[in-house]
Order: structure tokens, then sequence, then C-alpha cells
């Protein structure tokens, strides 16, 4: 039900951002011509951003644990321009990261498992410093804030495990809040032509490290 929820919302969201964002180009359009791509990033420029991330706030270490990747989709619309020296940006994010502990007891032969399952679904907003005449380099900083909803399950074949005088009892009660929470990026991009580059993100909240492909149309 979480998953659906998340990728539901996800829908909505990107949804609700494309219709601001053409209304918003559909109206640049009839006023004035578009930017045409002089800089890096600039008003109406739109760009899709493919993933994966390590850290993050959620993050287990010590053995026995083992995490799938932090898989990170996004998207920016450059919404107002000529701010400054730059243009600011709105968009959305989705994320997911799967985090997994396996235990053996040595005296029991039990086996334990717990499971975490994060998505997490942001709204952003960056600013893009055109302080360079690299029509290629997009440097920026950015906000955001985001929901994380998190999934535990927990599954043993410890007979007594549901029993309060089972030593591993806290573990199949723990629970687990989803919750809402602003993060903090630093970030580039590097296009190689006029559609296709790479970028990076520095942060904390979704992930510390950040590398993916981007897509500028």
């Amino acid at each position: 039900m979480k998953t659906k929820r998340a990728i539901t919302g996800l829908s909505l969201l990107f949804a609700g951002l494309l219709g601001i964002t053409q209304v918003a180009v559909g109206q640049s359009s009839s006023s004035s011509s578009l930017p045409s791509n002089t800089n890096a990033f600039g008003k109406g420029t739109n760009v899709i951003n493919l993933g994966v991330g390590i850290g993050g706030d959620y993050t287990y270490f010590g053995s026995g644990y083992s995490s799938t990747p932090n898989i990170v989709l996004s998207y920016e619309n450059g919404t107002f321009g000529n701010v400054g020296p730059g243009t600011i940006s709105l968009g959305g994010l989705l994320s997911y990261k799967g985090i997994s502990y396996d235990y053996t007891e040595p005296y029991s032969g039990y086996t334990y498992n717990q499971n975490w399952n994060y998505y997490i679904i942001g709204f952003r907003s960056a600013y893009h410093w055109n302080f360079t005449s690299n029509d290629h380099f997009d440097p920026y900083v950015g906000l955001m804030l985001a929901y994380y909803d998190i999934s535990y399950k927990y599954t043993t074949n410890d007979p007594y495990y549901n029993q309060a005088y089972d030593p591993y009892y806290a573990s199949y009660s723990n629970t687990y809040s989803s919750y809402v929470a602003f993060s903090l990026y630093l970030g580039a991009r590097y296009y190689f032509s006029n559609s296709v580059g790479v970028w990076a993100e520095l942060g904390y909240g979704y992930s510390t490290l950040s590398l993916g492909v981007s897509f500028k149309f």
C-alpha cells in the first residue's frame, strides 16, 4: 500500500509540475521568445535527472547490513529568470532505497531478517548561478521539502518472536513513522551536448552524494 501511495504521489506531483511548466512556458512564449540556451540553464529550461546516491539520514552500518543504491529521479524547470546573475528552478524528486539486516542466533540457529524501504517524494527549488560564460556548466544550490515514507518488515523462524520475553521481541515490535523534512544540497551539471550531461550533488537528507545523467529539453 505504501508503494502504491508513493507512486501515486509522484505521479500527481510530476503531473502538476509539468502542467505548471507548460502554462508558464506558454505565457512566456506569447509575450517574448524563450531563451536561446546561451547559458547552461535559463528560464524555460527543462531537465530530467536520473542517478544513484549514497548516504542520507537513513544509513545503517555494520555486519549483517546490506542496501540497494539510492535510486534518484528528479525534474527541474527554469521558472524565474534574471534573478540577479542566475535562474530559480522549481521541480520534484523521487528517491528509493532498501536496507536489509540479517542475523543468525549462534545457539538456537534461528534466523532474523529486518527490511526497511524508504520512498521519498520531494518538492525542490534551486538557484542556478550563471557566473560563467561556459554554456555547458550549470552550478546550483537548492532546498527540498520531502515526505519520507517508510515501510518495515520483520521475518524470522523463531516460534517465540512475538512473545515479550523473547530477546528479539524488540526488533519485531519496532515501528518507524513516516516524516517530513527539509534538506539542502549543492550541485553542478556538465553537458557534453545541447541535451545530455552528467550531474553531481552534495548535501544531506535524501542522500549525501549523488551522481547521474541529465537530459535537457
